[in-house]
């Protein structure tokens, strides 16, 4: 037996070895690190506009976590909107650990993120 397979155990294997991380993993990566940067000010103001976060509500007796990004619920969107920047982009962020969103530096930012989502494709 040759190739790939010999060699290394499949392509899953290979791409572990070689620290990739899925196509759709790395969409999720770039989405959420665009995020940071709209949030950090490291982004241009036309994308900082479509990125809220919480704010608690004195009214209510709820905890508000301030890292948490507002979304639309009130909404019906086409599945073409259901994929946009500032629709995907906060529940993706949502979805991360709260330790994670909690990191202002972009490179360790960056690093982390990378990790977490190799974790979640091989572990």
């Amino acid at each position: 037996s040759s190739g790939i397979n010999a060699e290394y155990g499949g392509v899953t294997n290979l791409r572990k070895q070689l620290h990739f991380i899925p196509v759709f993993l790395r969409i999720k990566f770039k989405i959420c690190l665009m995020i940071h940067k709209c949030l950090n000010d490291g982004a241009p103001e036309y994308l900082k506009e479509l990125i809220q976060r919480k704010t608690p509500n004195p009214d209510h007796d709820l905890r508000c976590d301030e890292t948490e990004l507002k979304k639309d619920y009130t909404t019906k969107f086409t599945s073409t909107q259901r994929s946009a920047f500032q629709v995907i982009g906060p529940r993706w962020w949502n979805d991360l650990p709260k330790a994670l969103r909690e990191v202002e530096k972009e490179a360790t930012f960056t690093s982390r993120l990378k990790s977490y989502f190799f974790s979640v494709a091989y572990d």
